[in-house]
């Protein structure tokens, strides 16, 4: 077969240069649109229904505080902090931890921050207690926070205890 001088060699085989590069110009953006959304979408992780509960404890026995409980099939994170305000007292007392791990910081004499320093495993319940005692009235509030990149699909989030010298209240 005889070659015209104006048809590229290459366009015998089907292919041309420009052909090429336009693909490659166009197949770039995809590639990386593809490659992005993915790490994008995996970003927030649901750890589901948890529930954050004030308890009244007993008198004598337990003092009152609140309960963190993890979803049935999620842990909660490490980083997931309760914060405990007080109101009608001037000293919400000193704060204890069982079930789980936890670091209390005193952010003020009616105020407590209660990190998670181990993740809490799915299902499992952690206790925070105060030493005040529910012959005392005072009204305590709390308000569970996940780390960022977490969310709480259905979560109950806030609780609270109430004593008025007589009779405790919780939710």
């Amino acid at each position: 077969m005889l070659q015209n001088k104006n048809t590229p060699i290459d366009a015998e085989k089907g292919l041309d240069r420009r052909t090429v590069m336009k693909g490659a110009a166009w197949s770039v953006p995809v590639i990386a649109l593809a490659v992005a959304t993915p790490a994008h979408a995996a970003s927030i992780v649901d750890v589901g229904a948890f529930a954050l509960r004030g308890s009244c404890g007993t008198l004598g026995v337990l003092g009152p505080g609140f309960t963190l409980q993890a979803g049935p099939t999620t842990p909660l994170p490490v980083g997931t902090t309760v914060t405990i305000t007080g109101s009608g007292v001037t000293n919400i007392g000193v704060f204890s931890v069982s079930g789980g791990t936890a670091a209390v910081n005193v952010l003020s004499n009616t105020s407590r921050q209660i990190t998670l320093t181990a993740a809490l495993p799915a299902g499992a319940t952690i206790a925070f207690r105060t030493t005040l005692s529910i012959s005392v009235a005072f009204q305590l509030n709390a308000v569970a926070t996940l780390p960022t990149g977490y969310s709480g699909s259905g979560a109950k989030t806030a609780g609270n205890v109430s004593s008025t010298l007589i009779l405790c209240s919780a939710n």
